[in-house]
């Protein structure tokens, strides 16, 4: 099938972010006495919308609010900074997509100001022809940005590939009807993720091999 679309993900995908969530989600579960969490364990147990993670583990939102709880979390994943980076593949591939003339977008859970900002600071920004982010940083559920994306580009969604890192990034493309890969380098575990059944790839740059983008899409 010919692509013309490439929708991305952004934290753990093509943002190798997942150690500094995982260390502001275990600073959070400090802070409250409920424990710890590993880098792994967070890879089991990620979950959007994030509220839901927040309710498992034992957060009581009678006494403390969610939005205090987000910003919480964002203080301390602004503080893990240093622990930041772009997959060191993630620019090839980004150009090599861009050469075979599929128009690339970001569709993610992170907030619209933070998301521009990251993508600039790293200098991709170009790559893209839309970038959608969310209004806060509640990390909701991102099903309607990638139905944002189908009416505003006017696109068949057949015509997009998503790729991401989460279950929940294959729920989105279900749901809004892509074809959709998995990339085994970010926030959740390669076993949840060969558990949805779509195809999984260990890094970026195996996607460069694959029959799934043999054929080029179509003209910018």
């Amino acid at each position: 099938m010919k692509y013309k679309h490439v929708a991305w993900d952004w934290n753990g995908t093509i943002l190798n972010d997942c150690l500094a969530c995982a260390m502001a989600v275990d600073k959070m579960f400090r802070r409250r006495s409920l424990g710890s969490v590993s880098m792994e364990e967070y890879q089991k147990r990620i979950t959007f919308p994030v509220i839901n993670l927040y309710y498992q583990s034992g957060f009581d939102f009678e006494k403390e609010s969610y939005t205090d709880v987000c910003d919480e979390y964002i203080a301390n994943y602004r503080d893990n900074k240093d622990l930041v980076s772009i997959h060191k593949d993630a620019p090839k591939v980004l150009s090599e997509f861009s050469r075979r003339g599929l128009r690339q977008h970001i569709i993610s859970a992170s907030e619209q100001g933070l998301l521009e900002e990251q993508v600039r600071e790293y200098g991709l920004y170009d790559y893209f022809d839309t970038i959608f982010g969310q209004k806060d940083h509640q990390a909701d559920s991102k099903l309607h940005l990638a139905q944002r994306l189908v009416a505003e580009m006017g696109c068949d969604p057949k015509e997009v590939l998503f790729i991401g890192d989460t279950t929940h990034d294959y729920e989105v493309a279900t749901e809004a009807g892509f074809d959709c890969v998995l990339i085994a380098n970010g926030h959740c575990s390669r076993e949840r993720l060969v558990e949805t059944g779509a195809p999984v790839f260990s890094k970026l740059e195996e996607l460069l091999q694959s029959e799934i983008l043999r054929c080029e899409g179509g003209n910018r």
